[in-house]
């Protein structure tokens, strides 16, 4: 409990410090410029708000672990190196754009990496069943969680504020249960990356600075990363990190089944998603976002009373909500496709 002040001290530094460096972005850092396609903008837009986020949330963590006894570990080194390594490919992508397949290629390999040092889960729930996968099905599990979670987030970031919102509500949320849990270096560590966060949502909600693959990839990322060791941590039920994501995953899910049952291309970009839609439908960019945070506040809900409920608790929230959000997305892609916002 000690740790909660210096905690939310330096999450205030950090939406500060990520405020003021988003400003120095909008002035001079790299442009965004419109491609006809997925990208919807009418002009150049300043882009790679991610810089501002990692360079207010990342030493001010590992201040506060430094700080912390017996916090500071090689698994957070690894991790906060990896975070490096994706900031770097999101920068690169932005500046230039990368080929997908490479790109996904080297998101498996650093997942790989930090899953191999100890970042993982070892352990599967079913209902009330406990199934230990051991350390090879623990990694390859791991790794393609973060990459699957990584990928959402970066394909979700097409809306003012829709994906650093809901991230900053996924953190926050983190920060809270884990912190009812007595996990204190994942919620303090949560804290300062919501800080960073509202702190980009000053220029990013407002729709003068996209956070960019730079913020999409790291940020998707760390808070996977994160929610991976506190789920391993506490030995809790694994359906609460998709329960948590869920606001993400459904829409990416149910758009990627949408699309190869219509013979799309699935690596071409496209504007097909759920809250791309809504948007064509003249639902504001701002709603859009707060929409999403809802839907995630309500994941964060589902992780909570799992904790007050019988083991398979999370599981069947996690199902009920994908239920209702895929009932809810087949009513908008049907409504998109009479008023021809979309070609079947």
């Amino acid at each position: 409990m000690s740790e909660l002040w210096p905690a939310l001290g330096l999450a205030v530094l950090a939406c500060c410090v990520a405020a003021l460096i988003g400003r120095f972005l909008l002035w001079k850092g790299p442009r965004d410029h419109p491609d006809g396609g997925r990208k919807s903008q009418a002009q150049a837009m300043p882009t790679s708000g991610g810089l501002a986020v990692f360079f207010a949330v990342l030493p001010l963590s590992l201040v506060m672990l430094l700080i912390s006894d017996d916090w500071l570990s090689f698994t957070y080194i690894a991790l906060f190196a990896s975070c490096i390594y994706m900031l770097v490919m999101g920068l690169w992508d932005d500046l230039a754009t990368l080929p997908a397949l490479p790109k996904l290629a080297a998101q498996l390999i650093i997942a790989l990496g930090i899953t191999m040092v100890g970042i993982r889960v070892e352990f599967i729930d079913l209902g009330r069943h406990y199934i230990e996968l051991g350390v090879i099905a623990g990694v390859l599990g791991s790794a393609a969680w973060l990459v699957v979670v990584t990928n959402a987030v970066n394909f979700m970031d097409g809306s003012d504020g829709l994906a650093m919102g809901s991230c900053a509500m996924i953190s926050a949320g983190l920060a809270l249960l884990a912190s009812l849990t007595g996990i204190w270096d994942v919620a303090t560590l949560a804290m300062i990356l919501c800080g960073g966060l509202l702190g980009l949502l000053f220029w990013n909600g407002r729709g003068k600075l996209f956070a960019g693959d730079t913020g999409a990839l790291f940020v998707g990322f760390y808070l996977a990363a994160l929610t991976l060791i506190w789920v391993s941590r506490l030995e809790t039920s694994v359906w609460i990190a998709p329960a948590l994501f869920i606001g993400f995953l459904s829409d990416v899910l149910l758009t990627l089944i949408w699309r190869y049952k219509h013979k799309r291309n699935l690596l071409q970009p496209h504007r097909e998603h759920i809250f791309q839609l809504m948007i064509k439908a003249g639902t504001s960019h701002a709603l859009t976002a707060w929409i999403y945070a809802w839907i995630a506040m309500h994941g964060i809900l589902i992780a909570g009373i799992s904790f007050a409920l019988p083991r398979g608790t999370a599981m069947v929230g996690f199902f009920l909500l994908l239920a209702i959000l895929y009932f809810i997305s087949r009513k908008i892609r049907r409504s998109a496709i009479e008023h021809g916002y979309l070609v079947p």
